[in-house]
This record gives C-alpha cells, structure tokens and sequence, in this order.
C-alpha cells in the first residue's frame, strides 16, 4: 500500500472518530464556505480578465519563444534542507535536520551525485528559545547557507537551484544580521562562477501586486481584489491558457532589492534580487523564481535580462511537463527529507536510552513529556 493511500485511510479514520454532533455543524459551515470560495473565484475570474489586457499590451506576459537561443550550463545542482521538531520533555527539544546536493555534472543525461551534506539532530533548550520551531528553521537555512558556500568554493561554472526564496527567512527579526551576512557572503561566492535560482513554490507577497498597481493605469484599481501574487497570477495564467496557449509562461523580471527591510539589508551586502512568475504548462504548478545579481538592475538592464533569460531558460530546461520543480530540486528534497513519523520514532529513541532504574527518575520524564 502507498503512503498516500494509507494517509488518507488515517484521514478517514479520523474524521468518523469525531463526534456526531459537532460534525453535522462543521460539515454545514464547510458548505457554506465552499459556496464562499466558489463566488470569489468567479469574481477573480472576471477582474484577471480586465488586468490580462493591460499586462499583454505592456508585454509583462512571455513564453518560451523568447528562449530559444539562449545557452545554459551543462552542470545543475539542486540544494534543500529538512526538518522536523519532536520533544518537549523537561523544555527540551529535538530537531532532526538534514541538508543534501544533488550534482549533475555533465546536464540531464548524466548521473546524479548526491552529497548528503550535513544530518544532524540539534538540542534545543525552551528557555534560550522562546520559539524552538523557528530556531529549528533557521539551523536548517544556515545548513543550507553553508552547503551553498561550499559549492561556490569549488569554483564551477553551473546553474544551482535552492528550494525556497533567495531572501529566506524574509523577516530579519527571525534570524539577524549575523546569518544574513553568512548567506550573503556565500551568494556572492556561489555567482563567480554560476547562476542561483530560488525557486518558490508556495508565495504569499504581494510584490507585484504592489508593482502593477504603480504601472498600470486604468486596471490597477483591480488589483487590490487578490489576496497575494499567487492568486494574481494563477488567474492570469489561466486566462491566457484559456486562449489556446499551451507552453511555458513567464512574466518580465521587477526589482524586489527594497521592498521591505530585509531585501534591504541584503542589498547593503551587494546581493540585488529580481524575481518572476513561472509555468511550465497547464498541469505544473506556478512557481516564483527569484534571481541574485550583484549590481543594481536598473543600471545595467542589458546584462539583467541576460541572466534573466539564462535562469528561466534554466528553470524551463530542467523542469520536464507535467511536473511542478525543476529535477535538481526535486531530487534534492527527496533525499534531505525527514517525515514527522521518522522523527518520532528518533525521539522515542532518545527517550529510551534516558530511561534509568530509577523509579522516581522515571515518573519526572513521564510527568515532563
């Protein structure tokens, strides 16, 4: 039996055990607020239509034909990290974290060699983290960091993928100064010698929201229907795919190096980021391609659309129809990742080998769990 179809087993299984009474009013409320999100789609629908117009007469929509005498790399890497966080016991938490690279060193047809980079299980006490979840995810990006500083060191001209957004945590008050030094130092490093590509599969900024809304006219009073980007752009897409079209999507490049705070910091530290909108075709997911440069892009538009070009004809390249990531990264994160079940099953190991004979010693754990 697969995973899935045991998970949804479990689902089921769940969902009969609660009670009858509080299920007929949640079942009710989730009709109700199906026929919510229903109306709303209906609504975006209607207003992406009045936005397509102005963003094809602005040529902010683009496929694959811009792509087809742009050369890339034969060597591709995927970088990602995994973790989960168990425990509790006594404030003490656990976090298993995994960091792998994927190389392919002579394009698709080669091999892939896979680096498990760093794996680990990180100690993390309750009353010098208030918030052990976030502590973990920042040890796991600055596994990341380091793995990325250490490609960048072997000196090979590449393109790298990073599942996530360059500028990742995009809040500073989630890791500081000190960490985004490190990355940035290790992006510039990693852009001697290739390109970096973060690949966002879930975004929820309105970057480009707020960027339309400041370059078109008459249809930037729409905009402020959507909730995010995603939402922005899966409409849109979908209208143009409603016309016929098929291939690839993009959208143009923005500069996001100032939108809030942070890209703000990194831009202090020489790393300028431009990001878009990508779609393989009708059944891959859309995904946000961000893009460090180390200059500012308005003052050398020639060489930014260069690169530009470079990394979405990468992303197209690597991405095969009817899947959602580019290979690197799909391989990446199937090799890093530590699944809550595997995590467990390490703390009740961790658990079991702190077991004394102890009576009293055992009833404190048992009380502290």
């Amino acid at each position: 039996m697969k995973l899935s179809e045991i998970l949804e087993i479990k689902k089921r299984i769940e969902f009969n055990l609660t009670e009858p009474e509080t299920l007929i009013k949640l079942i009710e409320d989730a009709k109700n607020k199906g026929d919510k999100v229903r109306k709303d789609i209906r609504r975006l629908r209607q207003v992406s239509s009045k936005i397509l117009g102005a963003l094809m007469d602005q040529d902010f929509i683009l496929t694959e034909d811009l792509l087809q005498n742009v050369e890339i790399e034969k060597t591709a890497v995927g970088i990602d990290g995994s973790f989960q966080l168990v425990g509790g016991t006594g404030g003490t938490w656990y976090a298993p974290i995994s960091v792998a690279r994927v190389v392919f060193e002579n394009g698709i047809k080669s091999k892939p060699h896979v680096d498990v980079f760093w794996a680990g299980i990180e100690e993390i006490k309750e009353s010098d983290e208030h918030l052990p979840k976030v502590y973990a995810e920042l040890m796991m990006l600055s596994g990341e960091t380091k793995c990325l500083l250490n490609w960048g060191t072997k000196r090979k001209e590449s393109i790298v993928f990073i599942d996530g957004a360059i500028v990742d945590p995009p809040d500073i008050r989630k890791c500081g100064k000190d960490y985004i030094k490190d990355r940035c130092e290790a992006i510039t490093k990693c852009l001697e010698t290739s390109n970096l590509i973060g690949c966002v599969k879930r975004p929820r900024d309105r970057f480009f929201i707020e960027f339309l809304t400041k370059t078109l006219d008459n249809s930037s009073k729409y905009l402020g229907e959507f909730p995010n980007d995603l939402y922005l752009m899966a409409h849109i897409f979908a209208r143009v795919r409603a016309n016929g079209y098929s291939g690839t999507l993009f959208t143009k490049w923005i500069d996001v190096s100032e939108v809030n705070p942070t890209y703000k910091l990194y831009k202090e530290h020489g790393v300028y980021v431009i990001t878009s909108f990508f779609q393989k075709d009708v059944r891959s997911k859309i995904l946000r391609v961000d893009i460090p440069i180390e200059y500012s892009p308005s003052e050398n538009e020639k060489t930014t659309e260069y690169i530009f070009k470079k990394c979405i004809k990468a992303v197209d390249f690597w991405t095969y129809p009817g899947q959602d990531y580019p290979i690197p990264i799909y391989l990446a994160h199937n090799k890093c990742n530590i699944r809550e079940g595997c995590a467990e099953v390490l703390y009740e190991e961790i658990m079991t080998r702190s077991r004394i004979l102890n009576p009293e010693d055992h009833h404190i754990l048992e009380w502290l769990r």
